[in-house]
């Protein structure tokens, strides 16, 4: 796995004076892609089974609206059995680095995040000559939008779409995270 956008980011938070650091730290979950059943014929459906994505992410505001953020992805676990002899079963983690635009500072304030994701993929495919381990890795763009909501200084909950442009069109899903501010 790639670390190059975690260590671009603790450079950046390092190379701030201490008393300018306005920093977060947040976790979060986003829905899992649907579920995809295809029929392929009389009694034979393809039943594709997804887990929801989690997050751990923790930002530097560079000032009032802007902020530069990384993230840990789980992208969960992606399963596909249609018989003993066709399937697949894979899991993915990645990080992100990405810019984040909060529109103003009131309690309620829209927000976007634009960034660069890195992803790698480990799983087992199945196949008539039996299961063959396979590994692969992703890089592309992502995309969150949504509102932030903070009650207070301290504490705010996120709430958006997030997006991954995969090789195969891409992967996104709603999204709830809750921040911590220091």
């Amino acid at each position: 796995m790639r670390i190059a956008p975690l260590l671009f980011a603790a450079a950046l938070a390092a190379s701030l004076p201490a008393h300018a650091v306005d920093a977060y730290l947040g976790a979060g979950i986003t829905q899992a892609p649907d579920e995809d059943e295809v029929r392929v014929g009389p009694g034979a459906v393809l039943k594709e089974d997804n887990d929801a994505f989690s997050r751990f992410f923790g930002g530097v505001w560079i000032n009032e609206n802007f902020a530069v953020e990384a993230a840990y992805h789980d992208f969960g676990r992606s399963h596909l059995e249609a018989g003993a002899d066709l399937g697949y079963d894979a899991e993915a983690d990645g990080w992100s680095l990405g810019l984040v635009y909060e529109y103003g500072d009131a309690a309620w304030a829209p927000y976007t995040k634009v960034g660069w994701f890195s992803a790698d993929i480990d799983g087992e495919i199945t196949t008539i000559a039996g299961p063959e381990r396979f590994s692969d890795s992703e890089d592309g763009l992502m995309l969150e939008a949504g509102v932030r909501w903070t009650p207070n200084d301290t504490f705010s909950l996120r709430g958006g779409y997030e997006w991954f442009d995969f090789g195969d069109g891409g992967d996104g899903g709603l999204t709830i995270a809750a921040q911590v501010s220091f």
